[in-house]
């Protein structure tokens, strides 16, 4: 299945950049912005967890925006669970919501997002509702599932982002977040952990280069016996146009 997501993500890459000039004029007029974005990580980490055992990932999504706020959009990723014979192989995210300023400088961001798991016959599907508010460089939000990932439970995560510019063009970038769910069962002993990950990032035009560190404070032990949430370094590259 890794080498059919490849082929796609870069067929749909070639379409996307063969007709995306026609694509952004057509749009344009119509008060519509459409944009996609095609990267690969080492690792990719959701929440301060891997999500690919450690290993690397091709990641890819388009998203459409109007120009009263709406938004709507899609993103996939390769995964891996370590199932073994019956394995997840890609997650696919579809989403959609509000942003607005409250004032000049402070700006909200509303909307919901179904997260769907694609190659197993395990049921890990699950959805969320989320808000943020953006004051300069600081971010503030959470997000609420009512069942989170494979039947969980109730999940509740809050989060904090901060983000500056420094010298050469580059970006300097926490973030904080505090999962909580509404008993054991996510992890191994634990009903709550909080991640953290800073990372140094830089814009080459439409590609963007970037280096994180990135853990939790779960233990191998809680976390399935595994070293997926111990502290590790990532790097990334993006491609957005």
């Amino acid at each position: 299945m890794a080498h059919t997501i490849k082929k796609a993500a870069v067929a749909l890459a070639a379409a996307i950049l063969t007709t995306g000039v026609s694509a952004t004029a057509t749009a344009a007029e119509s008060g519509i912005s459409v944009s996609a974005n095609l990267g690969l990580v080492t690792d990719y980490k959701f929440r301060g967890v891997s999500q690919t055992d450690g290993g690397a990932a091709i990641q890819g999504g388009a998203d459409l925006e109007l120009e009263n706020g709406f938004y709507l959009g899609t993103w996939a990723s390769q995964v891996d669970f370590a199932w073994g014979g019956d394995e997840t192989d890609y997650e696919q995210d579809f989403y959609g919501g509000y942003t607005g300023e409250f004032s000049t400088g402070v700006g909200y961001d509303l909307g919901y997002i179904y997260y769907a798991y694609h190659g197993s016959d395990r049921d890990e599907d699950y959805q969320e509702v989320y808000g943020s508010i953006a004051i300069s460089n600081l971010t503030l939000g959470a997000a609420y599932s009512d069942d989170y990932w494979a039947g969980t439970g109730k999940f509740l995560y809050a989060y904090g982002e901060f983000g500056f510019e420094l010298p050469a063009a580059l970006s300097l970038d926490f973030h904080l977040g505090a999962n909580l769910f509404e008993e054991e069962g996510f992890l191994f002993g634990a009903d709550s952990y909080v991640d953290y990950s800073l990372t140094l990032s830089r814009a080459f035009g439409g590609l963007s280069l970037s280096a994180s560190l990135v853990g939790t404070d779960i233990s191998d032990r809680e976390c399935y016996g595994l070293d997926w949430c111990e502290p590790s370094v990532l790097a990334g590259a993006t491609y957005s146009w």
